[in-house]
């Protein structure tokens, strides 16, 4: 549990640490997006609504209506891919001449109107194929159908700049799409027709050959079975069948020769064929009235009233002819009735005969395959005639419920939802790169994280302080070391001496003879360095030891600002020679607090500050110091902007590298520590310290209480 505490600690303190820029992030984000909802051009959705009907229709029967079982949701998916299918979209631009749409039709694009703005290319438009894909592409992509749920309605929707284009496109698939599911199930019957009556001559004529065969086998064998039965009736009914099928087929066959003489309009020889005395008075004054006007003049008078004279003789006889023709017909059909009653009882009456079992039998399988030819051909015939009926009764299966109307509001762009969306995705980005910012690229956040970093000692964390309280000789945050010598900070500053102790212990033999050196220094300024310095210094005087600061900071002393003097004289005139070295004690400050001496800066150097720490006289002041003091800790310039900390690390028996929390970047930490290990001694240790860190008000208290007091 507590583990999980302080992890959410973290990621509060990270927020809170990084709220700067998670809020740049999202004002950023929030900023872009909403510029691009005001430059999007508003696209308008229609939706038609179709409802699909999966059960069968059949107006002929309307009682045979019904469903269409488990596979009904099967059936609906399929007028989903039917209804957004390449017919349909074709159907639709037919219907709406898209081609010359000024949206949906053929345009140059942006890539052909710059070449031929700058004539590098002639500009040509599409045609043929290319422009029907070209149509048909842009239809397909503002067109979507999708089923609504597991209901058996179906959404047409339509994308356009323009409202009423939307509407009127949604409405045109819509209508395109049942014409087009109509024009398939016809199709379908038909096909089903066409395959039908390709079998229907087949079946005629296995019908004729099946009775040729029947009566071949009477008319070869009928003077036996006569002779054998001495049914002389049997010879009467088969002389009778003879004379009806002649005069049947005599009738039938001046039916067609008087059909193709009326075609030709053959007066003459429909005359003779017929015999028909009024068919022929007829044709007689008609070749009369053409042979008078033949002696005319023409668009005389005469001429007209003679061209509707036989205008008129041409209708009478076209009536009177079709009139024998259905007389003669009709005929014929009484023939072939007859016949076909005089054939049923002459087979009867052979079959009622008492024949031999072969001549018998042979009959019988005659008679049977005629029956089964006949009853197929009948099969075929009538359902040919009941698609022929369907094709044209059919029903679509799917209608429209709903039209759509042109929209008034754009579905595109969605301001709300798009800033929202934006919204989200800017603080999941923020987040993101404020844990990089912090993590990969930003300060440190726990001694664990320093410590995986530098892979060295991190020996305390020390926690952010506010300002001293004012006052005289006020010494600023390095006064609660004897102000709150309980207080969080003072025990984390003596945490940094006891781990400075420790590293000098495990150096100690091969540490030169005299006091300690102790190197404070830090990446980049405002670390909280010199405060450190100087509360390392109070630590170790304080504890009994003879203490000596020196401000080595000649570009920007501040360790007598936080003492709270203005000294006439420092270190930057002792080493450029402006006071005498013998004068060192007139440099050298007393702290009232603690005790320890202290070099103090007076002013900023204006010469080059690099040769001055690295001369033999600043080597002569350490020396002298070691001899005379226990510990000496110098405050040093930070090593990113200056080298000058550089030629102050051969001198340090340990160097304090000061971290500020959350502030110093990786970068230069790792720059600066390189620097490092690059000029100091073999067996002189980096300690880490972490610096104003932020510590919540109950993180000391409860069962820590008791062991600190208020700073």
């Amino acid at each position: 549990m507590n583990d999980q505490g302080f992890d959410l600690r973290s990621i509060l303190g990270l927020l809170r640490r990084q709220a700067r820029l998670i809020a740049i992030t999202v004002l950023a984000v929030l900023v872009v997006a909403t510029a691009a909802v005001f430059t999007m051009k508003p696209i308008y959705t229609a939706s038609t609504l179709v409802l699909v009907d999966p059960s069968r229709k059949d107006l002929l029967d309307p009682n045979a209506q019904m469903g269409g079982g488990s596979g009904e949701s099967a059936r609906v998916d399929s007028e989903v891919e039917l209804a957004k299918s390449e017919a349909t979209l074709l159907q639709t631009i037919e219907d709406e001449n898209l081609i010359d749409d000024p949206e949906f039709g053929v345009r140059l694009g942006f890539r052909d109107t710059v070449l031929s703005f700058f004539r590098i290319a002639e500009a040509t438009l599409p045609t043929g194929d290319e422009a029907l894909q070209s149509v048909m592409a842009k239809l397909r992509e503002s067109v979507t159908v999708q089923r609504r749920g597991l209901t058996f309605m179906l959404a047409i929707q339509a994308r356009s700049p323009n409202p009423a284009t939307a509407a009127r496109i949604a409405n045109a698939v819509a209508a395109a799409y049942i014409k087009v599911q109509l024009a398939a199930k016809i199709g379908s019957t038909l096909a089903s027709r066409d395959i039908i009556q390709g079998r229907i001559a087949g079946a005629s004529a296995a019908v004729s050959q099946s009775e040729g065969a029947f009566d071949k086998f009477i008319e070869d064998n009928i003077d036996t079975i006569t002779a054998e039965t001495g049914r002389t009736d049997l010879a009467a009914l088969r002389a009778q069948l003879k004379e009806v099928g002649g005069n049947r087929a005599r009738d039938a066959a001046v039916a067609e020769l008087v059909q193709r003489s009326l075609e030709q309009r053959d007066w003459a020889a429909i005359s003779a064929n017929l015999g028909s005395q009024a068919i022929t008075a007829l044709a007689e004054q008609r070749r009369q009235l053409v042979n008078s006007l033949a002696d005319t003049v023409d668009d005389s008078q005469q001429s007209i009233d003679l061209r509707a004279e036989v205008a008129k003789l041409d209708a009478e006889l076209e009536n009177s002819t079709t009139a024998e023709l259905t007389t003669m017909r009709q005929r014929v059909a009484t023939y072939q009735s007859q016949a076909s009653d005089i054939r049923n009882q002459l087979r009867t009456s052979i079959l009622s005969t008492d024949l031999p079992p072969d001549v018998l039998t042979n009959i019988y399988e005659l008679q049977q395959n005629a029956e089964i030819a006949r009853t197929q051909y009948q099969t075929l015939l009538s359902r040919l005639r009941e698609l022929e009926a369907q094709a044209y009764l059919q029903v679509a299966d799917s209608r429209v419920v709903s039209q759509t109307l042109p929209p008034s509001e754009p579905s595109f762009p969605n301001p709300r939802q798009i800033l929202t969306l934006a919204g989200l995705a800017a603080l999941g980005l923020g987040i993101g790169l404020a844990f990089l910012r912090e993590n990969f690229v930003g300060g440190f956040t726990s001694e664990a994280q320093l410590h995986s970093f530098l892979r060295g000692p991190v020996i305390s964390a020390v926690p952010r302080q506010k300002e001293a309280r004012a006052g005289a000789g006020d010494g600023g945050i390095g006064e609660y070391m004897v102000s709150s010598p309980l207080s969080i900070f003072a025990e984390s500053v003596r945490r940094i001496r006891v781990g400075i102790d420790q590293s000098l212990q495990r150096s100690e033999a091969n540490r030169p003879a005299g006091g300690i050196v102790i190197m404070v220094s830090s990446a980049s300024p405002s670390e909280g360095k010199s405060t450190l310095a100087l509360s390392i210094t109070r630590a170790y005087a304080l504890a009994g030891h003879k203490t000596l600061l020196i401000d080595c900071d000649l570009r920007k002393p501040s360790i007598h600002r936080q003492l709270g003097l203005e000294p006439s004289t420092g270190l930057l005139e002792y080493l450029n020679h402006a006071v005498k070295e013998d004068a060192l004690p007139s440099i050298m400050t007393v702290d009232d607090e603690s005790g320890a001496q202290v070099v103090l800066g007076a002013r900023r150097s204006d010469i080059a500050t690099d040769s001055l720490l690295s001369s033999t006289t600043f080597a002569r002041l350490i020396s002298a110091a070691r001899s005379t003091f226990d510990i000496v800790v110098l405050d040093t310039p930070p090593l990113g902007p200056v080298v000058d900390g550089l030629y102050l690390v051969k001198h340090a028996d340990s160097i304090v590298f000061v971290v500020r929390w959350a502030s110093t970047s990786q970068h230069d930490v790792r720059h600066a520590v390189t620097l490092l290990q690059g000029a100091k001694k073999p067996e002189t240790e980096i300690l880490a310290v972490l610096n104003q860190q932020e510590i919540s008000k109950s993180a000391y208290s409860g069962k820590y209480a008791g062991y600190y007091t208020a700073s």
